[in-house]
């Protein structure tokens, strides 16, 4: 099947979130180490994902003819001056709000323009539907989205790698990592953990990276 890129839009909006139901929260380690569904974890993660759609920085992939969307790479621009990346909101989904508050608290405190930078590219959502993986369209998203940041005045990127083949693909592609949250220390009230830790084992991914790279 013959592909396409593309800038994303707000009119790839419905687009966005059925690939995200279908392709991101079913694999994505953290969604499935907590046991949740699509229903309950499409507020946050869609909600992030639209956060690029109007900005002109974000690209997607898409079939021709079909224009059915396969991959997306949703990205925003921060300033020093911009509030957090991962803003304070309330979703009607439990399971939302927790993964908000984690990302949220993961963050927290890194300082992605070390006092040198002035403008960051935020690669905040990578998904690839099933059908597509391993044809090398995460590392060509990436490579589009830090061409289109550099011509839009950004000087460093960065990236939360959730899942270790993120995590690998940024490594490879130059970036470093700044910070590290192990996935065992989310504990519930009980103390226990949270994320079903033998599954991620498995899986791979046992912590969430947070990667910068000068562009």
């Amino acid at each position: 099947m013959e592909l396409e890129t593309f800038i994303l839009s707000e009119k790839d909006k419905d687009g966005v979130r059925e690939l995200v139901d279908v392709a991101y929260i079913p694999y994505e380690p953290v969604c499935v180490g907590v046991k949740s569904t699509a229903k309950e974890m499409t507020p946050f993660i869609a909600g992030l994902a639209n956060r690029g759609l109007g900005g002109g920085a974000s690209y997607g992939m898409r079939e021709k003819p079909s224009g059915r969307i396969i991959a997306i790479m949703s990205n925003f621009i921060v300033t020093p001056d911009d509030s957090e990346i991962f803003q304070e909101t309330k979703y009607d989904e439990e399971k939302s709000n927790w993964y908000s508050e984690v990302m949220r608290d993961f963050s927290t405190g890194v300082d992605v323009f070390q006092g040198k930078f002035k403008k960051c590219l935020e690669l905040m959502i990578l998904c690839v539907h099933p059908d597509y993986v391993k044809r090398g369209l995460a590392k060509k998203l990436i490579k589009l989205s830090e061409e289109k940041g550099r011509e839009m005045g950004c000087d460093v990127a960065s990236i939360q790698a959730t899942n270790i083949i993120t995590y690998h693909i940024s490594k490879k592609l130059g970036y470093e990592e700044v910070h590290r949250q192990e996935l065992d220390e989310l504990k519930d009230e009980n103390g226990r953990p949270v994320l079903d830790m033998e599954f991620l084992k498995t899986d791979g991914t046992t912590f969430l990276s947070y990667l910068t790279k000068a562009l």
